[in-house]
C-alpha cells in the first residue's frame, strides 16, 4: 500500500456522487476480518493496537498514521455480483431503501491523527449542526475524516453540498455504508462493521448498533474519538453537546485509559446521542 498525505487521499475521495463506481478485482476469497491483513507498529498507542483491524498503524513523531485500502470486511451489494463479498442489496428495510449506482473500489488513504489534539476554541452549538455542507468554517472537510475499526473511511454527517443525509441513507446496505462516485466506500452512522471487531476480539457479544456492551466506531483526524450510545466502559453518557460529543477519559471495563480528557462523540440512532457522525472540529483542524 502506498503511503500518502492527507489531503490526496481527500482529493481522491471527494464527496457522495452518484456518477457510477470503479470496482475491486475479482477473489476467491471473501475479505473477512479474518482474510484481512493488519500491520500495527509496536510503538503505536495501545489504543491502536487493541482495537483496529485490516489497516497499518506506523508511528510518527507527533502522533501516527493509519493507512487503508478502505475495503470493508464485510459482505455488501457495492462489492460487485463478481465478488465473493458481494451480497444482494436489501430491500425490505422499508419504503424508499434502494442502492446508489456506484461500486466500491480499494483507496489508497493515510490519515494521520496527532497523540496531543488541540482545542479549536469552537462551543458546538446547535445551529452548527446543520447536517447540510458548507455553511461553516469549523466543519469537517468533505471525503474522509477518520477510519472505522474495521478500516472503512468515515465520512461526517453531512451529504455533499445539495445533497440530504436524510435521503441519502437510504442508499446504505446492511452495514450503513456505501461508496461514493470513486468507490469510497464509507459510514456516516452507527453501524455493524466495527462492532463486528469487537465481537471478535471478545469485548462485546452483539455487534448491533445501540445493544453492545460498549460501542466505538473509529478515530476522526483532529484526534476525535467515536463512540455509540455508551462510554468505552460500557457506562451510560452525559453532559453531552449539540453533535454527541464531550469531553472526559477513555478508559475500557478492565480499568485501562487510553485517552485522558479527550473529546469523544456518541454516534447514537436513539434518544441518548446524536444519529451521525460529527460534523464540526472540537480540536484543530486536520492536517493538509
Amino acid at each position: 500500500m502506498r503511503a500518502a498525505t492527507l489531503l490526496p487521499a481527500l482529493a481522491i475521495v471527494a464527496a457522495c456522487g452518484d456518477d457510477g463506481g470503479g470496482g475491486v478485482d475479482a477473489s476467491d476469497v471473501a475479505r473477512t476480518l479474518a482474510t484481512c491483513t493488519t500491520t500495527i507498529a509496536s510503538d503505536a498507542p495501545a489504543f491502536y493496537q487493541r482495537y483496529f483491524r485490516c489497516v497499518t498503524v506506523t508511528k510518527t513523531a507527533t502522533g501516527v498514521s493509519i493507512a487503508t485500502e478502505d475495503l470493508p470486511p464485510h459482505p455488501s451489494y457495492y462489492w460487485g455480483a463478481a465478488s465473493p463479498s458481494y451480497t444482494p442489496f436489501d430491500t425490505s428495510r422499508g419504503a424508499g431503501y434502494a442502492p446508489n449506482p456506484n461500486t466500491l473500489a480499494a483507496q489508497d488513504l493515510t490519515i494521520t491523527i496527532p497523540d496531543a489534539p488541540v482545542a479549536a476554541g469552537v462551543t458546538i452549538t446547535p445551529d452548527l449542526v446543520d447536517a447540510e455542507a458548507g455553511t461553516n468554517a469549523a466543519e469537517y472537510a468533505g471525503g474522509p475524516i477518520g477510519v472505522a475499526l474495521d478500516s472503512v473511511a468515515l465520512f461526517s454527517g453531512m451529504a455533499a453540498p445539495g445533497m440530504d443525509i436524510a435521503e441519502e441513507r437510504f442508499t446504505f446496505d446492511n452495514h450503513e455504508g456505501h461508496p461514493e462516485m470513486r468507490g469510497a466506500y464509507h459510514y456516516h452512522r452507527p453501524t455493524p462493521g466495527p462492532l463486528e471487531v469487537l465481537v471478535a476480539t471478545g469485548a462485546v457479544t452483539t455487534s448491533v448498533p445501540g445493544s453492545a456492551e460498549l460501542e466505538l466506531y473509529g478515530i476522526l483526524c483532529d484526534g476525535t474519538v467515536v463512540l455509540g450510545c455508551v462510554e468505552l466502559d460500557g457506562t451510560a453518557t452525559s453532559g453531552l453537546d449539540a453533535q454527541g460529543g464531550h469531553l472526559g477519559d477513555l478508559r475500557a471495563a478492565d480499568g485501562t485509559t487510553y485517552f485522558t480528557a479527550r473529546y469523544h462523540t456518541h454516534v447514537c440512532a436513539d434518544a441518548r446521542g446524536h444519529g451521525y457522525t460529527p460534523e464540526i472540529h472540537y480540536y484543530a483542524a486536520c492536517a493538509r
